[in-house]
This record gives C-alpha cells, sequence and structure tokens, in this order.
C-alpha cells in the first residue's frame, strides 16, 4: 500500500488500523498504555530527552507514542464520519493532518549525549564513615513495630518498593530464606527479576541483635511469615532516616540499607550473584550500589544462595546462577535508530 497522504482518509484509517491491531501481548499494551499517559501530549523524541532516557527505553517510548497516535488518528476520523457541521469537519480534518503528518514522518535517531547527564548523588555516598555497627545502632532507635521490616532490608538489600509488596520468610535450619517479588520490573523491556529467593546467614550480620529478632519471631508464627511495609505515604521509610538521625547518623535512608548489603557482599560473593541479590537483571547495575570498601559485615558468608526468574545480561558469564531466560520484546520491531 502506498504511504497515504494528509486527507487520504481510507488509507489513513487503514493504516492507523494496522499498527493499532498489530498483534503484541497484553503485558507490552499495558506498558505502551502507561508510558504514553506519562508522555501526555509530548512527543517522544522530545519526552527522551526531556528525561534523559537510556537507548532502550527511548524504543518504547518511540512506539507506545506510535501506538497512541494511531489511536488519535482513529479517533478523528470517527468524529468527521459522525459530524454535519461544515466548520467542524474543516477544524476536525486539520487536526486529522496534523496527526498524520507527525505519525508518518520520520523520526529522528536518537542518542542520549552522556556529557550533559545530570550526576545523581548516590546514596551509597552516605555509607562514608559510619560506624561499623550502623545497623545496629539504627534497630535500637526504631520503634519494635519497625524492627521486623528493617530487619528485611538489612538481610536483604530489597528495595522499599518491594517491602510494600510483602517478603516471604522461612526458617531453613540456622539460616532464613526470603522471597521477594520485583519491582521495577517490566514484561516489555525484559527489565527487573520478577522474583529471586535469598537463603541468607543471617549471623553474617555484626552482633546477634537483627538474627534473634527474626528468628524469634519466626518461631512463633511456625517458622515462615510475610513481613510487609503496610503504610501510607512511604511512612516507614520516613520513620526510619528520623531514626537514623536519633542514632546520630546523618544522610542515611532505606535505601541506604540497600547500599550496604550490595557493598558486603562486593567483599565476599561472586559478581553475577550480587545482581541476582539485587533483583538485577543486567550486569552493569550493580556499579552503582556500594563499594567493596564499605563492606561492613561480621564473620562473612552473608549470601549463602540465590535464584532468579531471568538471566542476567551484559556479557558472558561462567557463573552459572540464575534460572529461566528472557526473551526481548524489541524482537518485534524495526527499532529505526
Amino acid at each position: 500500500m502506498r504511504k497515504p497522504g494528509t486527507s487520504d482518509k481510507g488509507d489513513l484509517r487503514r493504516l492507523a488500523q494496522a499498527i493499532v491491531d498489530r498483534p503484541l501481548k497484553e503485558s507490552t499494551i499495558a506498558e505502551y498504555t502507561r508510558v504514553a499517559a506519562r508522555m501526555g501530549d509530548m512527543h517522544w523524541y522530545e519526552y527522551a530527552l526531556n528525561q534523559r532516557l537510556c537507548r532502550r527505553t527511548a524504543v518504547v517510548a518511540r512506539y507506545a507514542w506510535r501506538r497512541n497516535m494511531a489511536h488519535r488518528l482513529l479517533s478523528v476520523l470517527r468524529e468527521i464520519d459522525h459530524e454535519h457541521d461544515s466548520d467542524k469537519r474543516r477544524s476536525l480534518r486539520h487536526v486529522m493532518a496534523l496527526y498524520a503528518q507527525q505519525l508518518y514522518a520520520p523520526q529522528p535517531s536518537y542518542q542520549l549525549d552522556v556529557s550533559t547527564k545530570a550526576k545523581k548523588q548516590s546514596k551509597r555516598s552516605s555509607l562514608n564513615g559510619l560506624p561499623i555497627d550502623w545497623r545496629v545502632l539504627l534497630l535500637a532507635k526504631l520503634k519494635s513495630a519497625d524492627r521486623l521490616a528493617a530487619a528485611v532490608l538489612i538481610l536483604t538489600g530489597c528495595r522499599p518498593a518491594e517491602l510494600r509488596k510483602g517478603v516471604h520468610v522461612r526458617r531453613v535450619g540456622a539460616s532464613l530464606e526470603f522471597i521477594i517479588q520485583g519491582a521495577k520490573v517490566s514484561d516489555l523491556t525484559g527489565a527487573g527479576q520478577p522474583e529471586r529467593i535469598l537463603l541468607i546467614n543471617a549471623n553474617a550480620i555484626l552482633g546477634e541483635e537483627i538474627n534473634k529478632l527474626l528468628l524469634k519471631k519466626i518461631s512463633l508464627e511456625g517458622d515462615e511469615m510475610v513481613i510487609q511495609d503496610t503504610g501510607q505515604n512511604r511512612a516507614f521509610e520516613k520513620r526510619l532516616s528520623r531514626a537514623a538521625k536519633r542514632a546520630g547518623l546523618s544522610g542515611i535512608s532505606a535505601y541506604s540499607l540497600r547500599h550496604q548489603f550490595s557493598a558486603d557482599l562486593k567483599g565476599e560473593a561472586e559478581p553475577d550473584q550480587v545482581s541476582l541479590a539485587l533483583g538485577q537483571v543486567s550486569r552493569r547495575s550493580r556499579k552503582r550500589y556500594g563499594h567493596a570498601k564499605q563492606r561492613r559485615s561480621g564473620a562473612g558468608g552473608l549470601l549463602i544462595s540465590v535464584q532468579a526468574t531471568r538471566e542476567l545480561r551484559g556479557g558472558e558469564s561462567s557463573y552459572g546462577f540464575g534460572a529461566g531466560a528472557s526473551v526481548s520484546k524489541y524482537d518485534e520491531h524495526d527499532w529505526g535508530f
């Protein structure tokens, strides 16, 4: 079929409908819808530059925008079909032409200029200069109702958003098994680990306070339970930061515990284990969390084992950890840039 002109209603309708009807998984359509809602009336390229998106995420924005524009074009065409007022029809045809022009115009090539990318203030810097037992000091300043949730953050390095989903904890001998439902997970991009299972040696953390706290509570619950942050508006995270200040630990947040967990693992575990334990798919992402020189675990051997849903990306590895394979949905598309 030839490329339509901006006034060829029949061709425009057929091509727009072909975009909308393209067979996609429900999860892909849902992701496109969410991204399109975030972009609003912005062109995908403008949005990608404004948000400093990586190339992979910019691909999502481009195809979400394209599908959304096809929906808009079909909507205007339906309005034209049912409008009898000549002035309104003329106005609608003008909108139709604008949508068609945007939809079928050659799209710019996107490449983020890393030299202009704003440098983020990393929470890992909050670990510098802390006492070796700072997590124990933090627990002591928390209210008793918050200590279990904090202990999960300490022992697993999970994200606060994952704690809000609920973390399943089970006693396995003298160790603890944690099943974590991932946050920052996308079926569209293959990002994040939908689920990971960590077997943790709680005694490896400084002192016995954390180990005793969890084991005692779990024993009372029949050796397994779900620990969850059920508060609103991140109230638990705010209480944790205030408790840190009371303990004389400035700049500490829930994410500081994630950075500390990563730093501890980097001092003892294989690199791929660190990535999987943090719930990541990209091997490069672990570089953002903690440094080995910031390690503060005690006896060593914190992480006994880790399993995750998806295999790691970003170079070959001989470690062999992780289960399952992730197939990128971008195979469905012509990237075009």
